[in-house]
């Protein structure tokens, strides 16, 4: 890491968006260059003893406070005027309140102007929320509280049009500004109309950025257990509409952000920036999250519904060492004329062909000599036996005497594809062969329903949708047949598992899902079975830390569900069972991969990524953590009831999501003993495997790309009857 020289920032600071993070406590201020992802440190003898409490006015000024004494004042990130020139700072009241206690700042006004605040999002306790602000020269913070009875102030704020705008509790929308004489008020603008507040849920946090006059939410869901501590999966980004009319406000979705700018996200920070090549792509979002191995940036591309993610520092951080944008005002983005920022057109039509069936090289067929066709019929059903299933649709095409040869397509080679679905187009990824096949399904079409994949089975796919996201149903991707599923959830989907009994779909096929509190001292299991109204459920309060679900579906295994916990241990429900208290119970043995597990430590012990599969009649559980420590595989022994780490696989593979995972015993030559997962290069023609032989990730474990909606299938052609 290149060290500077006391005061100096590196060269190139201030030209592009930059990461910052002040250490606290100490002199160090770390930079990171979006341009490469380089870090950088500069000593800053003012962040001695201090704290960044975050950044305002585009990341140009940090908000310091000081450990000991708890002044606080603005710190400029702008260069010091010379060598060892001091910069500057501007002090701000004593900040006495506890820094859990502290979180988003705001500044009103330019820094160094007289009508300058600063305000901070503040709380005693849970149920008293307030904002405290307060100006240079001033004795004392001031509390502010919320305009409207009953309604208190969040932590989601922002510069805006001249005004804080604070969006708190009932989608109220609060202003506040200085009015004549130097007051500060807030005052109720109205409340804002958000039809999809209810699908989100909790599982999607919040932030706003302001861009050429206009004001975004982006709605970022993660997958795992903690706070900023798990995988991000997913992006909404809405438009607030109807400003000029307080009766009409309401959060508008969009496809796109425009592609000439991006939006940089850091903690409750958010900024806007112009597209620049080499730099930022356009029409992306740029987020930084901790998980449990690293800091990482995450790019959202709206284009394509995909995100990647590399390391940008080497430990995880926590609120108060979070590394903050700084994004310089010449490079922020413009106003772009004739800009639709609307949701865009999805296609009506997909040109491309269905690659399944009609995607045949027309020049095999008309270069067709007679050797071909006169190879012996024998020889012709030894090359069929050998074929892949999308050769075996090729097969009959090539001329009339292939066309006779006996061909069953359920005979075929198969292994689980990536299938991915984003604007109306269906895409399904061969992870052996690294081509791609592009599949008309009617019913994916459009994304107004906002198709979800949760689980797959034999080919068949449970997707989620409807406008609370708890209406169900399945379907066939490769032939197009859908069976009515389940009936609607009560409430948003929220399984932390689902599965189903039987790909027939005949009258004792069983729906069953899972989820359990963080610590898994609480389980609940639901079941449907098909001509009943409604989901059965039954919940277990166990009082300890028991069953803390994993995030990934339950295994079939001898006519019962089988699920894996986050501890390693494993529980059981049997479909069978007269009463749902008797069908669910969690097995003594084997014993727990850990034994001691801190589920709500902050060290990010028990963070890992947990994967239960079946091969060859054999229970395989895979945990995983980050790109420094390998997946640890284990095989349940059955006889004694323990599981025991492995270092191969029998030349298997395994497909691994938390969708859905699969294991296949003999895949295609060259490709066993690898770990297979749901992402892959820029070009889309090589999947991520990690090799357990060579130990080693292939291409590599940064830098690939991962669609938003997806889910392992395997290929199944036989029509539902």
């Amino acid at each position: 890491m290149p060290a500077q020289e006391e005061h100096s920032l590196p060269a190139g600071f201030g030209t592009r968006p930059w990461l910052v993070q002040a250490r606290p406590g100490t002199t160090t201020l770390t930079l990171v260059d979006a341009l490469d992802r380089s870090l950088h440190e500069a000593t800053i003898p003012e962040l001695q003893g201090k704290t960044c409490l975050g950044c305002v006015h585009n990341g140009e000024w940090l908000v310091m406070l000081d450990d000991a004494t708890r002044e606080c004042f603005l710190l400029s990130l702008t260069a010091a005027g010379g060598p060892r020139r001091r910069r500057p700072m501007i002090p701000l009241p004593p900040l006495r309140e506890p820094l859990e206690h502290l979180a988003t700042c705001v500044v009103l006004g330019s820094p160094g102007q007289p009508d300058c605040a600063v305000m901070v999002a503040s709380s005693v306790e849970a149920g008293e929320r307030f904002l405290l602000h307060g100006r240079p020269g001033d004795p004392e913070w001031t509390r502010l509280a919320s305009p409207v009875p009953g309604v208190t102030f969040g932590s989601l704020m922002i510069s805006f049009r001249g005004e804080v705008y604070a969006f708190v509790s009932s989608n109220n929308l609060i202003a506040i500004g200085v009015v004549d004489g130097g007051e500060v008020r807030a005052r109720r603008v109205g409340t804002i109309r958000d039809d999809e507040e209810e699908r989100r849920g909790s599982s999607y946090y919040n932030h706003l950025v302001e861009s050429c006059g206009e004001l975004f939410l982006v709605c970022v869901q993660q997958i795992g257990c903690f706070d900023e501590d798990g995988m991000p999966t997913d992006i909404i980004v809405y438009r607030l509409d109807g400003l000029s009319d307080a009766e009409s406000m309401a959060w508008r979705r969009v496809e796109s952000i425009g592609g000439g700018r991006a939006f940089l996200i850091s903690g409750d920070y958010g900024f806007s920036c112009a597209a620049v090549d080499g730099q930022m792509e356009g029409n992306c979002v740029y987020l930084v999250w901790s998980c449990c191995d690293c800091e990482r940036l995450y790019k959202f591309c709206l284009d394509d519904m995909t995100i990647s993610y590399h390391q940008i520092l080497p430990q995880p951080t926590h609120p108060w060492c979070r590394a903050f944008w700084s994004v310089p005002i010449g490079i922020q983005a413009m106003e772009e004329q004739e800009q639709d920022f609307s949701s865009r057109s999805l296609p009506k039509k997909v040109d491309q062909p269905n690659d399944m069936d009609n995607h045949i090289d027309e020049e095999v067929q008309a270069n067709c000599s007679p050797p071909w066709h006169d190879l012996p019929l024998e020889l012709l059903q030894l090359v069929v036996s050998n074929l892949s299933l999308v050769d075996r649709l090729r097969f009959p095409a090539v001329c009339k005497s292939w066309s006779m040869v006996t061909n069953p397509i359920e005979q075929a080679k198969v292994w689980p594809w990536l299938m991915h679905c984003s604007n109306g187009t269906c895409k399904m990824l061969d992870p052996l062969r690294g081509k791609e096949y592009t599949l008309r399904v009617e019913t994916f079409k459009t994304d107004d329903e906002r198709h979800i994949f949760r689980s797959s089975k034999d080919g068949w796919v449970i997707v989620s949708s409807g406008s609370k996201d708890n209406e169900i149903f399945i379907i066939n991707p490769f032939t197009g047949d859908i069976v009515q599923g389940p009936p609607k959830l009560k409430g948003r989907y929220s399984y932390n598992g689902v599965s189903f009994s039987s790909t027939r779909m005949l009258s004792n096929c069983v729906f069953f899902g899972i989820t359990s509190t963080l610590t898994g001292e609480f389980v609940a299991v639901y079941t449907w079975r098909h001509g009943e109204d409604a989901w059965s459920r039954r919940g277990f309060d166990y009082g300890v830390s028991m069953f803390p679900v994993a995030r990934n579906n339950p295994v079939l295994f001898h006519g019962k569900f089988y699920c894996l916990g986050r501890k390693g241990n494993l529980g059981v429900f049997d479909p069978g069972s007269k009463t749902l208290k008797r069908a669910w119970k969690i097995l003594d043995k084997p014993a727990p991969v850990h034994e001691e597990m801190e589920l709500l430590d902050g060290d990010h012990e028990g963070r890992e990524f947990c994967y239960l599969v079946e091969l060859e009649g054999e229970p395989i559980s895979v945990f995983m953590r980050n790109a420094a420590e390998p997946p640890r595989v284990f095989k349940l022994d059955k006889t004694k009831m323990a599981w025991t780490e492995v270092e191969e696989i029998g030349g298997a593979a395994l497909f691994l999501d938390s969708r859905a995972s699969y294991a296949v015993a003999l895949p295609e030559g060259g490709h066993g003993n690898r770990i297979y997962f749901p992402r892959f290069s820029e070009d889309g023609k090589q999947m991520a495997f990690y090799d357990m032989e060579t130990k080693m990730y292939h291409p590599s474990f940064y830098g690939l790309k991962q669609p938003m909606n997806y889910v392992w299938v395997v290929p199944n052609l036989i029509r539902c009857r």
